[in-house]
């Protein structure tokens, strides 16, 4: 290998684990941290949920961008097979939750802690809340996994 591609290399892989490091050191923030911080120190759930939701809009669009971004340093880096298709997934499921369950949630959230609320729109809203922690953490334990592939594979 020469010194040029060796020096492309360790930048792709820096890259990578920048990115990486980004991506899970935001998620593990915001769910040990913030999140049970503002639930518990807030005057209300309406309150809180009005404090973590631009913070996970930031996170899911950063994921959708992550997750391509880090398919491909993966592919230039001639990684394959989990290395490309689990960063998608979860780019994927960023979206998903901020384009689909996050903005159902958003919909609804006046209803359901507002004077018009009813029983239905309260289960609707623990139903997408459950779906939105759910697919946060699929995506964390993705980025676990993650760190688990692309370690593998550097030390080969």
């Amino acid at each position: 290998m020469s010194v040029a591609n060796g020096s492309r290399a360790l930048g792709l892989r820096a890259a990578l684990w920048i990115a990486l490091g980004w991506w899970i050191g935001g998620w593990a923030l915001f769910a040990f941290v913030v999140a049970p911080a503002a639930f518990g120190r807030l005057p209300s759930t309406r309150i809180a949920g009005q404090l973590v939701g631009p913070v996970l809009a930031v996170l899911h669009l950063y994921g959708a961008v992550a997750g391509i971004v880090l398919a491909a340093l993966a592919w230039a880096l001639a990684r394959r097979g989990a290395a490309v298709w689990l960063p998608l997934a979860m780019s994927a499921l960023c979206l998903v939750s901020h384009f689909g369950v996050t903005a159902q949630i958003e919909a609804i959230r006046e209803l359901v802690f507002g004077p018009g609320g009813s029983p239905e729109i309260a289960l609707r809203f623990q139903h997408l809340h459950r779906a939105s922690m759910a697919i946060y953490t699929a995506v964390g334990l993705g980025g676990y996994a993650l760190v688990w592939v692309h370690a593998r594979a550097d030390a080969r």
